[in-house]
């Protein structure tokens, strides 16, 4: 187990080291002049002078590219165009709202995605089966454009069931604000979840194993948890990774729509902004956290099959 986890580390490693490297690619080859966008057109040539030493643009790329992944291994992620802020203090500012969103989209969507494919299964080719993949197919055609609006008309502005936008204060104000988002990013990913889970649990529940443990006189419930959703939650795993990286990377049409102040938000407004060091950040950000859920996933298979720690 410690060599199958010493090897995934080292290849995340080299993955981070690719990606601080092609992160400052973009900075290179972008046509926006820090030393211009710091100082406005009414900089002298001797602060002009003296911000670019500090920037390291006086050198050559190769002493840039030390400069910046020093800085980067430092925590130093520059300082904003916008705001002259620390990028790493504004990112941290915007991580928590992301990381609730993250967290709730999540649950909704293995609350709702898990318990559907179960009964879809389970009753295949019957009414629930029916039923249930119509709902998924809805769940899955829905763009995240259009269902954050309606919800939005229906559920916060006709029925003032939940608040319409923003962050909320604390405790159940905050729950009731995550809500409508939440929802919004799950139902894809449930409608997913739902379907992949169905596909898996009909080949494993067909499977000689699942028979003889039914043979022997277990109940249903025992069969399906014990024999068959732990061996059909394996590709399951693999989506539930890829949506928490990519989500920690910042929800950016639901966090814009809903006025949520995390990652995404901050993204869109960066860019309107032309704000170059924050959108470095958030790009090295997003991908760093890609590459900790996928650790993640690879840990999880290790736990839930043992072959895998062969590989």
């Amino acid at each position: 187990m410690i060599l199958f986890l010493l090897r995934r580390l080292g290849w995340g490693a080299l993955v981070i080291c690719f990606l601080v490297s092609c992160t400052f690619a973009i900075t290179v080859l972008l046509p926006a002049d820090p030393v211009h966008a710091i100082l406005g057109p009414h900089g002298d040539a001797a602060t002009i002078m003296n911000i670019r030493h500090q920037l390291c643009l006086d050198r050559s790329r190769l002493a840039q590219y030390g400069c910046f992944v020093g800085r980067v291994a430092h925590g130093d992620l520059g300082q904003s165009f916008r705001t002259q802020r620390p990028v790493a203090d504004i990112l941290l500012e915007h991580l928590w709202p992301t990381l609730q969103l993250t967290l709730g989209a999540l649950f909704l969507q293995l609350l709702i995605g898990v318990p559907i494919g179960i009964l879809s299964a389970l009753k295949r080719n019957r009414a629930p089966d029916l039923i249930g993949q119509a709902l998924t197919l809805i769940g899955q055609s829905i763009p995240i454009f259009t269902l954050g609006p309606l919800l939005l008309y229906f559920v916060a502005y006709r029925f003032d069931w939940l608040p319409v936008s923003g962050y909320g204060a604390s405790g159940w104000d905050r729950i009731r604000h995550l809500i409508l988002p939440a929802l919004t990013l799950a139902m894809a990913g449930a409608a997913y979840y739902a379907r992949l889970l169905r596909t898996e649990l009909i080949e494993v529940l067909d499977e000689d194993y699942v028979r003889t443990a039914r043979a022997k006189g277990l109940s249903q419930a025992r069969v399906v948890i014990v024999h068959g959703l732990r061996n059909a939650l394996m590709p399951l795993l693999t989506l539930v990774g890829l949506d928490l990286g990519v989500l920690l990377g910042g929800a950016v049409v639901t966090e814009y729509i809903f006025a949520w102040p995390g990652i995404g938000r901050e993204a869109v407004t960066s860019i309107l902004n032309v704000d170059l060091p924050v959108i470095v950040g958030i790009v090295l950000i997003s991908g760093v956290m890609i590459v900790v859920a996928s650790l993640l996933v690879d840990i999880g298979y290790a736990l839930l099959d043992p072959r895998v720690r062969l590989d």
